[in-house]
């Protein structure tokens, strides 16, 4: 999620060093089937020192899985079924709930933002929101989250305490004049999807969207723990130390990071997205059509350009997630109509890992 903030976590007994970790990978990843592209993955998470994480990649109907590398410190092997943090790739869901509310004539992606209750003042339309073109200061760029979280990392969190991290701050921009990624925007769209569905937004995604794909691993904890089969979280540092974090509760991300899900179905996901499957042809013409340069903000995620929740990195199309010791990738090539999912149990000095691990490894990828 954010992008510029380090957070503190707890020194692993013995500390886990980089070397450590590439013989965790390696010796985890022996035992896989020879493919160019697993043994690519493996090498660059070697060469990131994070202890795990997975690709999947899906193309006529099949998805392949590449676990490699481990789940924890004690050396737990990811498999297809691990669980991993989806971040930011949640935001991609959210505003597709809110493409298909659209289609069905109940919202207006060009009216305001109906933002009662909140205490955010904004004249941005929904449509601003979901492109990242509102002005609405993000929560998860304040300070007093940081402070929040040292006092208490598995607090529970309400949407109400997130927009209140914001009080006081005045917007970036007026809306519609420029670009800059906020994370309460999604939070935002995650209140509008319950204020006019009569389903939260959680309820919305699983109905709309992970029932008629079949994604059952995908889920969102809320303030409970993160489910059994979860990997964990671990921050790398600029030294190559693995720190292990505490477990946040999604919660802490709500609407616009709160997912978890494996590999194989965030691929799946990643098809649909990009392919506009539970959309009208009007509103996928809509969220492609909508492209923002992200240059006005250093600190966005890595893309090339920004739409309607969703991004563009040169000819692939999706999104990607970062934070609190996880990171996700979900995109879709058009021309030769292959999905790419990464999921990592780690951050770190990369923030957007994922996204040049998918540079690296295109050519395999499409080739494969």
């Amino acid at each position: 999620m954010t992008r510029h903030t380090r957070y503190r976590g707890r020194m692993l007994a013995g500390a886990i060093t980089a070397a450590t970790v590439t013989a965790l990978v390696s010796g985890c990843s022996a035992a896989a089937p020879s493919n160019p592209v697993s043994e690519a993955f493996a090498a660059a998470l070697e060469s990131a020192a994070v202890p795990g994480g997975a690709i999947a990649i899906r193309r006529d109907g099949a998805t392949t899985v590449y676990p490699a590398g481990v789940a924890d410190a004690s050396g737990t092997p990811v498999t297809d079924n691990t669980l991993f943090a989806y971040r930011s790739v949640t935001k991609s869901f959210v505003a597709t709930v809110v493409l298909q509310l659209a289609d069905d004539g109940i919202l207006d992606l060009d009216a305001p933002a109906p933002t009662a209750g909140t205490g955010i003042e904004t004249a941005a339309t929904i449509d601003e929101l979901a492109t990242m073109t509102s002005g609405v200061p993000s929560y998860s760029t304040q300070a007093g989250l940081v402070d929040l979280l040292v006092e208490d990392w598995t607090r529970s969190w309400t949407d109400t305490t997130l927009y209140g991290l914001t009080d006081g701050v005045p917007e970036e921009f007026v809306p519609g004049t420029s670009y800059e990624y906020s994370n309460t925007n999604t939070v935002l769209l995650g209140q509008i999807i319950d204020t006019s569905s009569g389903l939260s937004w959680p309820e919305a995604v699983a109905s709309r969207i992970l029932e008629p794909l079949q994604l059952a691993s995908v889920v969102y904890p809320g303030n409970v723990l993160p489910p059994e089969g979860t990997a964990a979280p671990f921050q790398v540092d600029a030294d190559g130390t693995v720190e292990e974090l505490p477990a946040v509760r999604a919660s802490a991300f709500s609407a616009a990071g709160g997912l978890f899900g494996t590999a194989g179905d965030l691929a799946a996901w990643a098809e649909a997205l990009g392919a506009g499957t539970l959309v009208s042809d009007a509103s996928q013409e809509r969220r492609l059509s909508e492209w923002r340069d992200t240059a006005p903000d250093p600190a966005s995620p890595f893309y090339d350009e920004y739409g309607f929740g969703i991004g563009r990195i040169g000819d692939w199309i999706g999104h990607t997630g970062n934070g609190l010791g996880y990171q996700a990738l979900a995109m879709y090539h058009p021309e030769s109509q292959t999905a790419v999912a990464i999921v990592l149990n780690a951050t770190g000095p990369d923030s957007d890992l994922p996204a040049h691990m998918l540079e690296q490894l295109e050519e395999l990828i499409l080739n494969g």
